[in-house]
């Protein structure tokens, strides 16, 4: 077994090119293309829920896998309205629950995101000021689109109203070929079709600014609302790759999961606190600083502050300074747990007595040894 400093380098030397390969295994092809190709047929919770197989996906990409089997629990989360700080999901400590809330679009399903309905605003204002349209005149536009856009519940809907249609196509600086009628049916073949796939009607377009009209609305291949944007999906197939690749890794050596999974949540550390929210999180953390599980029995915002004290935690921000902070957490989780007889050998010869039993006092004095550290 190669040893956790070189298995988490083997793993992150070339990220892009673990995930390719984790994502052509068989059993995670079959699992990822069930998804891509059915998520955007569910219109309801209990149609969710009810799909297994897309359920227990969503379920690992979020790394709530252990939690599957709570579906009276997870609908709650679902039900939540995110804007109430009394919600449901929203009082639950583990901010996972959120995230996963907010990955879906069940109580208020819309034909746009926000962040595209902002951006199609823009564009609108953009084009419409270059025709000559008055400011006035465009804020009605925008207002009466956004009026009628909320009642949108199919693509039919939205091409039925020649106003939604002008606007959008003006965003766009668009115009679909043909007659009135062929106009519409182009559309509608543009609107439902997957932007992200090279092979769809939208994508393979010579202009490309159909593929960017396509990719505005969150409309699925039967013409629905998708209860999941077409980035959201993307962004849900992505976690699951990651939370693969951590889950296997895990399963050859423990110490190389939770430096993937730091890594990964490297970028949601704020303060100490944070830290000792995650127990997955604490533990790297502890054997990084050579600090005892015992500390954790201390007043916690001692051990907030004293974390902090020895830990820059806006230097976990930094590539470089994240990387030496977990070659050192992998150097001496190896050198507490080692996994391989290599490893035993090494250490025995180094301090005379096997890594297996060393002492605490051995683990610190290894904590200072120069490994990139802080």
């Amino acid at each position: 077994m190669l040893s956790t400093p070189l298995s988490f380098q083997m793993i992150t030397r070339d990220m892009s090119a673990t995930l390719k390969r984790t994502a052509a295994q068989p059993d995670v092809k079959r699992a990822t293309e069930y998804y891509q190709e059915n998520i955007g047929k569910v219109t309801s919770i209990d149609g969710f829920l009810d799909d297994q197989r897309l359920y227990s996906y969503a379920m690992k990409a979020f790394g709530l896998e252990d939690m599957t089997y709570a579906k009276a629990f997870m609908r709650k989360v679902l039900e939540s309205d995110l804007s109430d700080s009394a919600s449901f999901a929203n009082k639950l400590v583990d901010k996972r629950y959120q995230e996963f809330a907010k990955a879906f679009s069940f109580l208020t399903p819309s034909a746009q995101s926000e962040d595209a309905l902002a951006d199609i605003e823009k564009k609108y204002t953009e084009n419409a000021t270059k025709q000559g349209d008055s400011q006035s005149l465009i804020r009605l536009s925008t207002l009466a689109y956004e009026k009628s856009l909320s009642a949108v519940k199919t693509v039919d809907d939205f091409l039925a109203d020649d106003a939604l249609v002008a606007y959008a196509t003006t965003a766009f600086g668009v115009d679909p070929p043909g007659t009135a009628a062929n106009a519409k049916i182009f559309l509608k073949r543009i609107l439902t079709s997957d932007p992200a796939d090279a092979d769809s009607f939208a994508a393979s377009q010579t202009k490309s600014a159909w593929k960017d009209f396509a990719a505005a609305f969150n409309f699925s291949e039967d013409g629905n609302v998708r209860i999941q944007t077409s980035d959201q999906a993307t962004d849900t197939v992505s976690s699951y790759l990651r939370q693969t690749v951590e889950v296997q890794a895990g399963e050859e050596n423990e110490g190389v999961r939770l430096a993937l999974y730091f890594e990964r949540k490297a970028s949601t550390i704020t303060s100490g606190y944070s830290i000792l929210a995650d127990t997955a999180l604490l533990t790297v953390v502890q054997t990084a600083l050579g600090l005892s599980s015992q500390t954790s029995n201390a007043d916690i915002d001692v051990q907030a502050s004293y974390i902090e004290s020895r830990l820059d935690i806006k230097s976990l921000s930094d590539p470089a300074e994240l990387k030496k902070f977990l070659t050192r957490f992998t150097a001496l989780w190896e050198a507490a747990n080692p996994s391989s007889t290599a490893t035993t050998s090494v250490a025995t010869l180094i301090t005379g007595q096997s890594s297996s039993v060393m002492s605490a006092d051995m683990l610190m004095s290894l904590q200072g040894l120069k490994l990139g550290g802080l």
